[in-house]
């Protein structure tokens, strides 16, 4: 009985039956345990083990993220110049080296180059785990294979985070070293588990650095139409929160159980939602629905602002779901649309840059949700509209050739 509800879920079968797609699948389980971890008991670390005050980390902070923003697009020229499965490993170890650094650092200074080498290591592996993904398995297995990556990375992330409360809770120094060390340790494994694969294409590697991404338009405002549907992870960690802190009424638990149910969701879901959108016609007929989704819970975010406790929480796990829904069908929307959209010869660079919608998010998402909340119902409805506008210029943004498509086969559905 378990084994078929196991095989129901679309990635059991992969971790399974061996091969590439167990070690892509294990590599993003590894990879989201060490990188849960560390985002967890980093903070903490950083103020009682290496001696940072609390002015002081979010500086750390800003500079880990600033260097995984800029260094996108580097990351991705570098991988195009000198082939994505070699360059993912050497990220993968420069990581691990980077937070070896971390465990055993004391102040400002060591802490600020340590988590600036790590943020610009991991910078653009996003996209770049999919060119890694296409290069091994062929485009042919893309979307299934992304979305099993999905589901096990929240696998990881989920098991993360019940180490990370049991570290905190343990209140040693060493017990907050030890979860930095774990991360260094997941990297060095991930990068064993990468190396160990082989690609099936390997595409010609041009004699220059390319930043052709930089200048094309089309490509540019499509990640940042991307970055605005990617705002719901800033729903979750940011404008939740602060909406249940504004309405004392909701009890505060409830962020951790909708947080439970998105995560639940996509674990038993993603997988079989992104098989199915592997064209770009399918990807815009996706995010429409998506889109939908993100309205939803906006709307029902909206309705707790005048309602009984016991309605309020009802609402914010119906909330959860419309969210969940909606971040299962973009995030795979955005992998085709951002594999399919970049040149043939380019793959590596582009999608590297596709990173800079998280980077970006990371920045304004935390600002953007305290101002959607700040307004309330208004501030929510106004969260759906921009939404909606994005939806809008996602779809002007697409190639005629594609659009066309799309029209022909939602008017044959």
């Amino acid at each position: 009985m378990l084994r078929r509800l196991l095989t129901g879920v679309g990635w059991w079968d992969a971790i399974a039956t061996g091969g590439p797609t167990r070690a892509l699948g294990l590599n993003a389980l590894i990879d989201a345990l060490g990188a849960g971890l560390v985002a967890v008991c980093l903070p903490f670390y950083a103020m009682f083990a290496a001696g940072l005050s609390a002015a002081q980390l979010p500086a750390v902070l800003a500079v880990a993220g600033a260097c995984e923003l800029l260094a996108a697009v580097p990351n991705g020229a570098l991988a195009g110049r000198f082939g994505v499965h070699r360059y993912v490993v050497v990220t993968k170890l420069v990581g691990a080296a980077a937070y070896a650094v971390v465990a055993f650092a004391h102040g400002l200074l060591p802490l600020l180059l340590a988590v600036g080498v790590a943020g610009a290591a991991r910078a653009g592996s996003g996209g770049l785990n999919q060119s890694l993904t296409v290069a091994v398995l062929g485009e042919e297995r893309r979307a299934a294979v992304l979305g099993t990556v999905r589901a096990l990375r929240n696998i990881g992330y989920l098991i993360a985070g019940g180490s990370g409360a049991l570290l905190l809770a343990a209140g040693s120094n060493t017990a907050l070293r030890g979860a930095v060390i774990a991360e260094a340790l997941a990297l060095v494994a991930s990068a064993g588990l990468v190396a160990r694969l082989s690609p099936r294409t390997r595409p010609p590697q041009p004699e220059r650095l390319d930043w052709s991404v930089l200048t094309n338009g089309r490509y540019l405002g499509l990640i940042a139409t991307a970055t605005v549907f990617t705002s719901s992870l800033a729903v979750l960690d940011v404008g939740l929160p602060l909406w249940v802190v504004k309405h004392p009424d909701i009890p505060r638990w409830t962020v951790a159980v909708v947080v439970m149910v998105n995560t639940v969701l996509v674990i038993l879901f993603q997988h079989a939602i992104a098989a199915r959108i592997t064209a770009v016609p399918r990807a815009l007929r996706a995010l429409r629905i998506s889109t939908a989704g993100f309205v939803a819970m906006a709307g029902l975010i909206a309705l707790t602002a005048s309602t009984p406790a016991w309605l309020s929480v009802a609402l914010l796990v119906f909330s959860a779901v419309a969210l969940t829904v909606g971040e299962m069908l973009e995030s795979p929307s955005w992998w085709t649309l951002s594999y399919e959209l970049a040149p043939p010869a380019r793959k590596d660079e582009y999608l590297a840059a596709f990173d800079l919608c998280f980077g970006v998010m990371g920045i304004v998402g935390p600002m953007a949700m305290a101002l959607v909340v700040a307004h309330g119902a208004a501030g929510w409805a106004g969260y759906a509209a921009v939404l909606v506008v994005a939806l809008f210029a996602a779809g002007r943004l697409v190639p005629r050739r594609h659009a066309e498509a799309a029209i022909v086969q939602s008017a044959a559905v």
